[in-house]
């Protein structure tokens, strides 16, 4: 007998999703990350899909349907919550995805040019800040990424979006 498909959610630029009911959420991811986090004792789940590592300004931090896009806002959030659940750090799946370097900002220092490159270190921090350890990621390099998080098991699925070679026959 075959297993029921899993509802398909897609999780949009600047969202958060924070669940317990079985459910295959997907994203696509460029520069920006994806944070998921998965408890299995209480089967909590949470992914994220952050497209810049900080806001500007407290003002944009503020603005409640903005401030998920910023990987300093909603990490933090992701975190509180499996906290605030009585969940330790160290109990928590926490994998990190994306920051591809697809997008530059030449006006930038070379260290913070690339987008990705910066959210994936301000990532990295903010969950060290916080006491969770990354468990596995899958982050840098040209190639956007195609997550797909079954939130039932915590596994993750990723699919590398490069550009197709084709080779010419004679």
């Amino acid at each position: 007998m075959k297993a029921p498909a899993l509802p398909q959610v897609h999780l949009k630029p600047g969202e958060l999703i924070i669940c317990q009911e079985p459910s295959l959420i997907v994203t696509v991811l460029g520069s920006c990350v994806s944070v998921t986090m998965f408890h299995r004792r209480s089967r909590i789940a949470a992914i994220c899909h952050a497209m810049l590592p900080e806001p500007k300004s407290h003002v944009d931090a503020e603005e409640e349907p903005c401030r998920y896009r910023y990987v300093s806002e909603v990490l933090p959030e992701m975190c509180g919550y499996f906290t605030q659940a009585g969940v330790k750090a160290d109990q928590v799946e926490v994998k990190l995805f994306g920051g591809g370097n697809v997008i530059s900002m030449a006006e930038e220092s070379p260290s913070e040019r690339w987008i990705g490159s910066t959210n994936v270190r301000r990532a990295r921090e903010v969950l060290r800040d916080a006491g969770f350890t990354i468990r596995a990621s899958n982050v840098g390099g040209t190639d956007g990424r195609k997550i797909l998080f079954n939130t039932a098991t915590g596994e993750v699925m990723h699919k590398h979006l490069g550009y197709q070679r084709t080779r010419k026959q004679p």
